[in-house]
């Protein structure tokens, strides 16, 4: 039985060709020699690019990209009514940046920013399409703080927004529902307050809800993220793998342990690195989980966003993904 497989969320907006260039076409937006109608074409032609090259690569279940998110906090930026954004900041130890949320009085949640751009996608895919969302510990994290506010006091709100934002997903007809939470890690002392969030944020949602927690050990992390009341673990088993040798027995062993009941997408394609994965190796990486789960419950998947890689890489790497799932 072949593992299924999926992507984590975004993917690159710019090919190496030219042909796509919406950072270019927003450029020339923002100084108007380009109209609205013609930023929303292109946006439009850069998702379907994106969804016909899932398709290509033979993926179970697609994303649009988010190909209309400036970064990783931009989409709550877009549902809520006071939140502004600020100064570009390093995200986490990559060599891109976002800008910080800034934060006004009277903070409420307008309109989903995510659902349209779902529903488009479904249109123009034969597959079916996940949404993600950033996680509140994120967002509470990349938030300017402002006299008297802390990143543990801001949780509740973000928690708020973000329920608000699954609600209207689902209300939307999405079956699938992730949220990203890179700031989850076995040293923060926020992640069970985190966690709790979530599981506040997925309560009584019929989607079927996945959590994707990157950049970190999770090896150190798996207990905690056992108590996560979701159907899918979304495992970075890429990033620690040199610091960290076992990590790919470790997660196993707790797999095998009965630690997680659920099902586990197993990063192990490397979205942060041009080089191409040897299908063998990854064929025997994959290998190890089958001993540990049945293969009904494994998904395959790179181990974060794939925007972090030029174009044709994240294309290579996609077909690779696919063949050792097989």
């Amino acid at each position: 039985m072949a593992i299924r497989t999926t992507v984590v969320g975004s993917f690159p907006k710019v090919t190496e060709t030219g042909s796509d260039n919406l950072p270019g076409t927003i450029d020339k937006w923002q100084k108007q020699e380009v109209t609205d109608a013609g930023l929303q074409q292109e946006i439009e032609k850069v998702i379907r690019r994106v969804l016909k090259e899932q398709e290509e690569a033979g993926l179970d279940l697609v994303t649009d990209g988010q190909i209309r998110w400036e970064d990783l906090p931009h989409l709550i930026a877009r549902s809520s009514k006071g939140i502004g954004r600020g100064a570009l900041r390093r995200f986490f130890d990559n060599n891109v940046y976002y800008r910080r949320l800034e934060m006004a009085d009277g903070v409420s949640w307008q309109k989903s920013a995510s659902s349209e751009e779902v529903r488009f996608a479904s249109t123009a895919t034969r597959k079916p399409v996940k949404a993600a969302l950033p996680g509140p510990l994120m967002l509470a994290s990349a938030t300017e703080l402002k006299a008297g506010q802390t990143v543990e006091g801001l949780l509740p709100l973000y928690t708020d927004l973000l329920r608000q934002e699954v609600l209207a997903l689902e209300k939307a007809g999405v079956k699938e529902i992730q949220i990203d939470e890179p700031s989850l890690s076995a040293q923060e002392p926020l992640t069970t307050k985190a966690i709790e969030a979530i599981n506040q944020i997925f309560a009584g949602v019929k989607a079927r809800r996945w959590v994707a927690v990157y950049f970190q050990d999770v090896s150190a992390l798996l207990p905690a993220l056992a108590k996560l009341q979701v159907e899918v673990l979304g495992l970075d088993l890429v990033s620690a793998r040199e610091k960290n040798p076992n990590l790919l027995s470790k997660t196993a062993d707790f797999l095998k342990s009965g630690g997680w009941k659920g099902e586990v997408a197993l990063g192990l394609v490397d979205a942060r690195n041009t080089k191409l994965e040897d299908v063998g190796r990854l064929k025997s990486d994959v290998a190890l989980f089958t001993k540990a789960l049945p293969a009904e419950r494994l998904w395959l998947s790179p181990n974060c966003g794939l925007e972090f890689l030029p174009h044709q890489s994240a294309v290579k790497k996609l077909k690779i993904l696919r063949e050792a799932a097989h």
